[in-house]
């Protein structure tokens, strides 16, 4: 049995929590609420820029990257950051110093770099350097990939190079990138660990071709020769997490020709076999994970790029979806992100809209448990959260279950939650 890698890349400490199972409001979203970024938006990232513990968001978008901070109610105030670089497409959220703050990671197609915006602590960026990435880099991760405390990049380059660069975090600077060979036209990377061993791997989508790059980890952050997996054609968005509750990461990708998201299931090696194939909107982009409706485990939503909408997919259990519902949002949405964005302990969604130059906010209308953190049972039936729950959740530590407050697997995130909340319930 492998164990789930907890990547310190967004550290949401808003306190969510499990959808109340059986109500039908669960997993269904208030109509959307758009506000203004920098033209051209690609990709937005969540988490705690302000150290306020509630989540912000991060837009990559033009030459720029648009940071929204939380009000506090799931509302936002804008403003922008001007890169010294251009053509920004990925953003992701990691401590890479690390000092307790999330900095942000911005891939710059244009460029041939990835932008590094230090946070001060506010969630003013005063520091931004740029780093050599390639040419076309299109897509951005971070993680620990060789075993320090530094967080390390990784970008895929949508070019004819059919390479992915990785970036390591070398005494408190990053040496230049080392190339690794992959399928044809890259075109989005995530970072998860799919073996159980040697830390996180890399996962690849193509543009060209019907097959994804898989990149083991050898445990110092080089990486094996990717293997291959059937995964479909026009290739666009990817998510990991364990779909089917067996404590290891499968992989989620968009396939936007045929209009359908497919699955690979993980062998519990890093290894997958065929996909399972559910239809979605009118060319599928973006694709996120996160548990909506409280049952079932982590389940999926796309971005309809021609749709102009986005499609919720429930987990049946077993790492099989049915589409529950689509939701209109602005022209265009291209990438969608999960988190607890008003604070009432359930998974709410962001999606970037490439033609309206705004996001979409969509909350959850899911009601809030009384004592989510009294999670032993699932319910609150003994009204207080202890040394039981506690137990409980190391039960469930990796995986779906009763104790998973935010939707992203029971985690340090979690554990967090119950030790604020300890003691008799409200």
């Amino acid at each position: 049995m492998t164990r789930l890698s907890i990547l310190p890349v967004v550290l949401m400490l808003a306190h969510a929590a499990p959808a109340v199972s059986g109500d039908g409001t669960c997993g269904t979203f208030a109509p959307e609420v758009r506000y203004d970024v920098n033209s051209g938006p690609y990709s937005v990232a969540i988490g705690d820029l302000d150290g306020d513990l509630d989540l912000d968001l991060a837009v990559a978008s033009g030459n720029s990257a648009s940071v929204l901070l939380n009000n506090g109610d799931g509302t936002f105030a804008t403003y922008t950051l001007n890169l010294s670089a251009f053509g920004a497409r990925s953003v992701v959220m990691g401590d890479l110093e690390p000092d307790g703050d999330l900095d942000l990671v911005v891939a710059n197609y244009f460029d041939s770099t990835v932008s590094v915006l230090l946070n001060n602590g506010d969630g003013t960026f005063p520091i931004d350097f740029t780093l050599a990435a390639g040419f076309a880099p299109w897509s951005v991760a971070v993680g620990q990939l060789d075993g320090d405390f530094g967080l390390d990049i990784v970008v895929a380059n949508e070019s004819l190079d059919d390479v992915v660069r990785v970036l390591l975090h070398q005494g408190g600077n990053y040496a230049a990138y080392e190339s690794y060979d992959v399928a044809s036209i890259p075109r989005t990377v995530a970072v998860g660990d799919l073996d159980g061993i040697n830390g996180p791997d890399i996962v690849v989508t193509h543009t060209r071709g019907s097959v994804l790059s898989v990149l083991l980890n050898n445990g110092d952050g080089t990486f094996a020769p990717y293997a291959t997996y059937s995964a479909g054609s026009c290739q666009q968005g990817v998510a990991l997490a364990d779909l089917d509750g067996d404590l290891d990461l499968d992989v989620a990708v968009t396939n936007s020709c045929a209009d359908v998201v497919r699955v690979l299931l993980n062998n519990g090696d890093g290894t997958f076999g065929n996909p399972s194939l559910t239809a979605t909107g009118e060319f599928p982009w973006g694709v996120a994970v996160g548990d909506l409706d409280g049952i079932n485990g982590p389940d999926l939503v796309v971005t309809n790029f021609v749709g102009d909408d986005v499609s919720v997919l429930l987990n049946q259990g077993d790492g099989h979806f049915v589409l529950d519902g689509t939701y209109g949002v602005g022209n265009a949405p291209n990438f969608v992100a999960m988190g607890d964005l008003d604070e009432d302990l359930h998974v709410d969604l962001v999606v970037t809209n490439l033609v309206d130059d705004n996001v979409s906010v969509l909350l959850n209308l899911c009601p809030t448990p009384p004592c989510p953190w009294d999670c032993d049972s699932g319910e609150s039936i003994d009204g207080t959260v202890g040394i039981v729950d506690f137990l409980t959740l190391l039960g469930q530590w990796g995986g779906p279950g009763s104790c998973d407050f935010d939707g992203g697997g029971v985690g340090i995130t979690d554990f967090l939650a119950l030790l604020a909340n300890w003691g008799p319930c409200p």
